[in-house]
């Protein structure tokens, strides 16, 4: 019995002599470990080290006047009513490129930062499209080897930038883990992760169907890198950021002159995020300045050969039928009725951050809430409704008009 007892008190120990361990010979590691348990969901501290992203003297959108909006007075106040009740922290609704509501909850302003969680993915595509215009990429249908010399005579390496894109690598996703010392867990919180990227190992044939892997994601920055031989931050800054009038906003790196993370991650205020969205419904295009082609943006918002739901690196609304996804609820896919526009596609981060796009009315919808924890979404969150009732309380000219008379 006393051997039993000594045996279990051994056990129960050695958790804490390896965190204690790691503290010692790793702190930064053991630190994001520990934030795990213990940040609050609007404490980005764990986020550290940070880049700065640094952006132009950004434009604001024009703002609508309460006499010439259209969307109803209360399809608006219904929508911000919902945003508060689903602990958002921002809403913006942009229509024909005019501001029709911003809110803010308590707290929570037009300058201050959110986190991205997986919107950020929706980046990539663009800005790997711009390395292909500017010529440091040839296509995207290119190998990874090709681009990154640890893969060059790999099978690993004959996966296409596209395949990657599609999240239809064949690359192994790794499980959720809270052991330390795993590449399951370092891939995103270790300090130097691109060795741990760089022996992912193939799990299934390349192309073979879907599976949302953030490991594509994180090599695609990679890649970025080898091939245009700047910084993460450096091409994001100038040849998307600043063109499109983003304000001032941070990178998380894996350490101090590390590797940007390019699969989550990107500290950016609301409004940056409806610029975003602004871009991909002009095709390429804001505020009269081309970022990319209007041909990539049609490409990169259709569904890939493997998933109706997703296109490069992007959420599609098309179908009818329900994204396959709706059950993991802490993604707030779920859903009361289909999108009513099949145009819809939308950037989408853990805990239901949004930017939703609906080209055939112009609009443009911004979400941001809670990003971490177990399950920052509400069960009520329903993925189709702050865009079904904007569109359901649209207003003819005639019924705007008559609200001015």
């Amino acid at each position: 019995m006393r051997l039993l007892k000594w045996l279990l008190a051994v056990a129960a120990a050695l958790p804490l002599l390896a965190l204690g361990t790691l503290y010692v010979t790793e702190p930064v590691v053991a630190q994001r470990y520990l934030s795990l348990f213990t940040a609050a969901a609007d404490d980005f501290e764990a986020l550290r080290p940070r880049v700065p992203l640094n952006g132009a003297a950004p434009p604001i959108l024009p703002v609508a006047a309460p006499d010439d909006r259209l969307i109803s007075p209360a399809g608006l106040a219904a929508m911000q009513e919902y945003a508060a009740a689903q602990d958002s922290w921002a809403l913006i609704v942009v229509q024909d490129g005019r501001i029709q509501a911003e809110w803010y909850a308590e707290g929570w302003n037009r300058q201050r930062l959110t986190q991205s969680q997986s919107m950020h993915k929706s980046i990539l595509p663009v800005l790997l499209q711009a390395a292909v215009e500017d010529g440091y990429i040839d296509s995207l249908t290119d190998p990874f080897g090709k681009y990154v010399v640890e893969w060059r005579d790999d099978p690993r390496g004959q996966i296409t930038i596209e395949q990657m894109l599609w999240m239809s690598s064949g690359l192994l996703e790794y499980p959720f883990s809270l052991n330390p010392f795993s590449d399951a867990f370092r891939w995103l919180f270790g300090t130097d992760i691109t060795p741990v990227l760089l022996r992912t190992p193939l799990d299934w044939e390349p192309g073979a169907r879907f599976n949302y892997n953030n490991v594509n994601s994180e090599l695609l920055g990679l890649l970025l890198e080898r091939a245009t031989g700047k910084a993460y931050a450096e091409y994001l800054a100038k040849r998307l950021w600043e063109p499109m009038g983003g304000a001032d906003a941070e990178l998380w790196l894996d350490s101090a002159g590390g590797k940007a993370h390019s699969s989550c991650c990107l500290l950016a205020a609301a409004m940056d995020w409806a610029k975003f969205g602004m871009l991909l419904l002009g095709r390429g295009e804001i505020d009269g300045r081309r970022i990319v082609s209007a041909d990539f943006v049609d490409r990169m918002v259709t569904a890939s050969p493997t998933f109706d739901w997703y296109g490069y690196h992007i959420w599609l609304g098309y179908s009818r039928e329900l994204n396959p996804r709706a059950s993991k609820l802490e993604g707030g896919y779920q859903r009361t009725d289909p999108f009513d526009a099949e145009d819809t596609f939308y950037t989408s981060g853990f805990g239901a951050q949004r930017v939703y796009v609906v080209p055939s009315a112009g609009l443009v919808i911004v979400r941001m809430g809670p990003a971490t924890g177990r399950a920052p979404v509400r069960e009520s969150w329903d993925n189709t409704y702050l865009v079904n009732t904007a569109l359901r309380n649209q207003l003819s000219r005639q019924e705007q008009v008559a609200g001015n008379l």
